[in-house]
């Protein structure tokens, strides 16, 4: 097992570890907040691991089949880190609904899922979408990083209707009920360990607390890159009587998807050039350079870099050839011809390279960064500013102070029954702020909150 494959295997375990803990806040939980999003980040876990467990086996499948590929050189596009934000989600309640105030007063929970590959973030909660409202706005801003040129996005809505009564089970004797309920029908074996709840395993696997309802679908590609809020098309999902969710989705959604390709902000090539002078062609300047950014730039000394604007800047875009110097104007070994064409005119530049091996090596790197720009297309017409992402907050709930150390867990019984006795109050909060703050560590991504 390489390095890769080490990585996601401590991502499952990692979220297994998530999902049995998260089970055990669900069943401990009374306040109809602390269930929800329990029940939101158990969903979350689960999704996690099924994509982290498909492509683990999908890379055993290809190791004994024999397909994998090693790429020599530089034939790979860079990655490139993108930004959602600004998510929206318009609402199209009836008339009486929404303007006479008429109608049953439904209330909804929703959160989105945002995946790219085996990165999968979750959005906030709003808990408390009602006629009221004409779209359901997420202020999160997530970060996904590594991400490849052909890159599919999905996002996926979660919708859970409110109902007054959220908690697993009110008191022990209730969740003992339903606990023996089931186990007399899984048999003995399995009924023993279910209506223990001691194994982890079992827990981890409940289907526990409210349901979140997949209602609708979306995906994003690189052509829907832009540097503003757009609106993209919304799939609803249907039931198996065909009809959609009750939550009244317009079939759009709007967000702003931003992409910032590695060779902008990441030099994909340095080291020293030699510049043949326009004035005298028999004269030689020696600089330091660096291929970022469609351009190359140029400094006395790699010392100058963070310090002062580069004295030279030769643009290298899609308009630009690379070739090799033309003998009869340049005597120097190891040389090379920059020519780009623009609205302004045609720019050439000679330059050598000091050994076969460092020519080779910027040959490489200029052919790189070529083919990153038209891989990358419309992406890398400009520097696109990625929203900042910050640490997720707490849920609102527990900002002022932590309920899950002021509400009371299940009642205690005198027999000793309670599934949950074992957890006291600073458990609880220990068991929440491991489940929150080491996540995004683990995962290696950001997502954050505004």
């Amino acid at each position: 097992m390489d390095m890769y494959d080490n990585d996601l295997q401590q991502k499952i375990d990692h979220e297994i570890k998530m999902r049995e803990g998260t089970a055990r806040l669900l069943v401990a939980s009374k306040h109809p907040a602390q269930v929800l999003e329990a029940a939101k980040n158990l969903l979350s876990s689960n999704t996690r691991i099924i994509a982290y467990m498909t492509e683990l086996q999908r890379r055993k499948t290809a190791e004994v089949l024999g397909k994998q590929s090693s790429v020599e050189g530089n034939q790979l596009p860079c990655s490139a880190q993108l930004s959602v934000s600004d998510i929206r989600i318009p609402l199209m309640w009836r008339d009486a609904d929404h303007f006479r105030n008429k109608g049953d007063y439904r209330r909804y929970a929703v959160f989105c899922l945002l995946k790219v590959g085996t990165e999968i973030y979750d959005t906030s909660m709003i808990s408390d979408v009602d006629r009221s409202m004409t779209d359901i706005t997420f202020e999160d801003v997530i970060h996904f990083d590594d991400v490849p040129h052909d890159f599919e996005m999905k996002l996926e809505v979660y919708c859970h209707k409110l109902h007054e009564e959220f908690s697993v089970a009110s008191t022990p004797k209730k969740l003992r009920k339903k606990i023996n309920d089931i186990s007399g029908s899984v048999g003995r074996s399995v009924g023993k360990r279910l209506s223990g709840l001691n194994d982890a395993d079992v827990i981890g696997n409940m289907v526990l607390g409210p349901k979140f309802e997949l209602v609708a679908k979306g995906s994003l590609h690189l052509s829907d890159v832009d540097n503003s809020v757009r609106t993209y098309d919304l799939q609803l999902e249907t039931n198996a009587e065909g009809q959609v969710h009750e939550l009244p989705l317009f079939g759009h959604y709007c967000c702003r998807l931003a992409a910032l390709p590695h060779c902008l902000v990441q030099p994909t090539v340095t080291g020293f050039l030699n510049l043949q002078e326009d004035d005298d062609l028999s004269k030689w300047k020696r600089y330091w350079c660096s291929l970022k950014n469609l351009q190359l730039s140029c400094w006395s000394s790699p010392d100058d870099v963070e310090v002062i604007q580069p004295l030279l800047s030769i643009p290298v875009t899609k308009s630009t050839q690379i070739s090799d110097a033309d003998p009869t104007t340049s005597q120097k070994s190891h040389s090379f011809l920059i020519k780009t064409v623009n609205i302004n005119g045609i720019f050439c530049h000679t330059l050598a390279a000091d050994t076969k091996e460092e020519l080779n090596k910027w040959w490489d790197g200029f052919q790189q960064h070529l083919l990153d720009q038209a891989l990358w297309k419309h992406a890398c017409d400009e520097v696109m500013d990625l929203k900042s992402a910050t640490r997720r907050k707490l849920p609102a709930f527990v900002r002022k102070s932590s309920l899950y150390e002021d509400t009371p867990l299940i009642e205690p019984e005198n027999n000793g029954d309670s599934l949950v006795s074992d957890l006291g109050n600073d458990q609880l909060t220990q068991m929440l702020h491991t489940l929150m703050g080491e996540a995004s560590q683990i995962r290696g991504g950001t997502s954050s909150q505004s």
